[in-house]
């Protein structure tokens, strides 16, 4: 979504406060099924969290991974948390992308999060961003994006 003043004229390359962009953006439920190491200013906590809801087959499922909206201490916290679910197969029903687990830890299907995100589009989350976990929702009540 794009706002600007009636009497604002565009500037193509530049930026002015006349005109202001939104995304727009949607919340969603996703279980955490597994994470990546941190690197840099994430080390000792989780890089990014691999992220699956169940289908209509009652399947979970794959929809992507979170790697922004954590603290630090949000990051080193939750790596904690998950060391204590830790297993060595991946829950999910069928393989996620190599690309996005290359060096995963899995975890039990036990912890749901609140994720914003900007579409849900090829089985995948698009531009995710981490909001913080939910006690009040059951893993197996989490459907995949949209269907709630």
């Amino acid at each position: 979504m794009v706002a600007k003043r009636i009497d604002s004229t565009y500037r193509p390359g530049r930026r002015f406060p006349t005109w202001i962009k939104h995304p727009l953006r949607a919340n969603t439920e996703a279980v955490v099924v597994g994470w990546v190491d941190g690197t840099g200013s994430a080390r000792g906590g989780v890089g990014s969290l691999l992220l699956g809801a169940y289908d209509g087959d009652g399947q979970l499922t794959y929809i992507g991974h979170v790697g922004t909206g954590f603290t630090g201490a949000g990051r080193r916290a939750l790596r904690a948390q998950l060391t204590q679910l830790e297993r060595p197969t991946s829950p999910l029903a069928a393989p996620p992308p190599t690309r996005d687990t290359k060096g995963a830890h899995w975890v039990e299907p036990e912890l749901v999060g609140d994720v914003e995100f900007r579409e849900y589009a090829g089985g995948s989350l698009r531009h995710p961003a981490w909001k913080g976990l939910r006690d009040d929702k059951s893993p197996r009540d989490v459907d995949l994006p949209g269907r709630h």
